[in-house]
């Protein structure tokens, strides 16, 4: 059974190909039901809205979560993209702070992992 899901936020994000993978991604995931628009931002950094609404079903919306929430590592401050499905609040934190330090896939020099 599917459901709408609505759910909006906006972003920071370093700029590198991993992201670009994501993006592509999210623009690919419902088509033109979702916005994912990217503004320049600074030196090496975007800025990511991301909004929109469609039916998913519970797999679909916890995959379109999980996507979002994977932009984590590469977000330059804490953010948070919130949704309402089948009436029920959703929210998709990105806090870069929860990931290993990585600048864009490439690990820093001195992290044993």
């Amino acid at each position: 059974m599917c459901t709408w899901y609505l759910i909006s936020g906006t972003a920071r994000l370093r700029r590198c190909p991993e992201v670009e993978s994501i993006l592509d991604e999210l623009r690919d995931l419902r088509g033109d039901e979702f916005e994912v628009i990217t503004e320049d931002a600074g030196s090496r950094t975007i800025e990511l809205t991301f909004r929109g609404g469609s039916e998913f079903t519970d797999d679909g919306a916890d995959e379109l979560d999980a996507i979002l929430g994977s932009l984590g590592r590469y977000a330059t401050e804490p953010a948070v993209f919130t949704g309402d499905y089948d009436g029920e609040l959703r929210v998709v934190p990105l806090d870069p702070a929860d990931w290993s330090p990585t600048t864009c896939g490439i690990p820093i020099p001195g992290i044993v992992r």
